[in-house]
């Protein structure tokens, strides 16, 4: 996953500022947003960097297997830094509410034994965190803190084990519901949907989350606002962009998708599109299904982003007539044509086949010096023999291409086959043939 090799990447910067506190860029984000504390403390920071906001979003991360060493305690805060020897690491649990918010490890070493004050910790930290404290070992000279790794032998942070934590350790419920077999299952069927492309891969986006809603946008670190373009609710998710927004729920309820009180729309993404593919019609095959979700769904998120960028409203009704128009059109467009026929000359009623036939077309744009076309030659067997295209001067009309192509393909149909049947996607060339008379002297076929 690039969302997570990116953490285990930018934790490694952060764990550079931890070993390396004297370094220059150490010394430079010091100055600038954590003069007096740690970078891994979260501090109040006004109009912070890129950088460092990147780098600050990866603390979750490194606090789930960082752990300060004790060596002489006094950088150490008791009840703020992760030194309490667990994993993940924590700080030490206060045995009552009154306690010294400074305190520092040191406080609790006697400095003369160099061991633990047993009453001091009685005294301040809860039972269950004394034995694991007092077995950490006590530098006897004064060494400066420093910082181990738990997911490494060698206690170093690496970047193969910091992918690792954000793999396991770091994703929430939400996300790791996204691992699941019925999760793949959707992901999977949004490229099987019958519906443009760009539909299905809005589909698959809102279902990996990678649409750029509020909450994916803070995931990535990025600064804007929490609200809904459309209605001014906190939008958390793309289920409530696309089926929970007022506008939203108007259109499919408007809509000839059948709906479902307590099932759908529901407050899961997951549920909503399982509905939409399996559930809404389980009598019919999902690859038979021609209900315009797919173009609610996109016309839904066009709307909202002319909201948000353009500040134009969509009327819910002018969307549900847009989407179940074009609907019916693209899978008009999109039937299959049936194969190329034409009359024989021996008989008037007998139709021959696809095979053994000369297949041709002409181009032509008002702008262009030239013109084009084309021919191919199929045998009984449906397979190409011969083919051929040439560019010529431009003729008056499209027509005059379409004419052009017909009589070059007949004079190489005479010099390479026996070929005599010749098929056209043009109406006008075909009437002009067979009703010479109707047409006027100078678009005459000259047979």
């Amino acid at each position: 996953m690039i969302h997570e090799f990116n953490l285990a990447l930018l934790a490694k910067q952060l764990w550079r500022l931890t070993q390396n506190p004297d370094s220059l860029v150490a010394r430079v984000l010091r100055g600038r947003y954590y003069r007096l504390s740690s970078p891994l403390r979260v501090n109040s920071v006004n109009s912070p960097s890129y950088i460092w906001t990147s780098i600050s979003a990866v603390r979750e991360l490194l606090l789930l297997g960082i752990r300060q060493k004790i060596h002489s305690g006094y950088e150490v805060k008791v009840w703020e830094d992760p030194w309490i020897p667990l994993n993940p690491a924590r700080p030490a649990i206060p045995i009552a509410p009154v306690m010294h918010p400074n305190m520092r490890v040191s406080d609790l070493i006697n400095q003369e034994l160099k061991e633990w004050d047993v009453n001091i910790l009685e005294q301040y930290v809860s039972p269950d965190d004394i034995p694991l404290i007092r077995s950490l070992a006590i530098s006897t000279t004064h060494r400066p803190d420093t910082f181990c790794w738990n997911f490494t032998r060698h206690g170093q942070y690496t970047v193969k084990s910091g992918y690792w934590v954000a793999q396991n350790l770091l994703k929430d419920a939400d996300e790791k519901q996204v691992l699941e077999p019925s999760i793949t299952k959707l992901q999977a069927f949004a490229w099987k949907i019958k519906t443009p492309k760009k539909m299905c891969h809005l589909i698959w986006q809102l279902l990996t989350g990678q649409v750029a809603v509020t909450r994916n946008l803070v995931r990535r670190n990025i600064r804007c606002d929490n609200y809904c373009p459309r209605c001014g609710e906190p939008e958390k998710s793309v289920t409530h962009a696309i089926f929970e927004c007022p506008p939203a729920m108007q259109v499919w309820l408007h809509s000839t998708t059948p709906t479902n009180p307590g099932v759908f729309p529901a407050s899961s993404i997951y549920t909503n599109m399982n509905y939409l593919f399996w559930e809404k019609d389980g009598s019919l095959e999902p690859e038979q299904d021609r209900d315009p979700y797919p173009w609610i769904i996109w016309y839904v998120w066009k709307a909202r982003n002319d909201k948000l960028f353009r500040g134009i409203d969509r009327d819910p009704l002018e969307i549900v007539r847009y989407a179940e128009s074009e609907c019916p059109a693209w899978f008009n467009a999109n039937e299959k044509i049936t194969p190329i026929v034409q009359e024989s000359n021996v008989e008037e009623s007998q139709v021959i086949s696809l095979g053994n036939i000369c297949l041709l077309d002409g181009s032509w744009t008002s702008q262009a010096q030239f013109s084009g076309c084309g021919w191919v030659w199929l045998d009984s067997g449906g397979k190409t023999q011969l083919m051929g295209s040439q560019n010529f001067p431009r003729k008056e009309s499209a027509l005059h291409s379409e004419v052009e192509a017909l009589r070059w393909a007949m004079e190489n149909m005479l010099q390479h086959s026996t070929c005599q049947n010749f098929g056209t996607d043009c109406k006008d060339l075909i009437t002009m043939i067979k009703e010479p008379h109707a047409w006027p002297n100078h678009l005459k076929f000259e047979q």
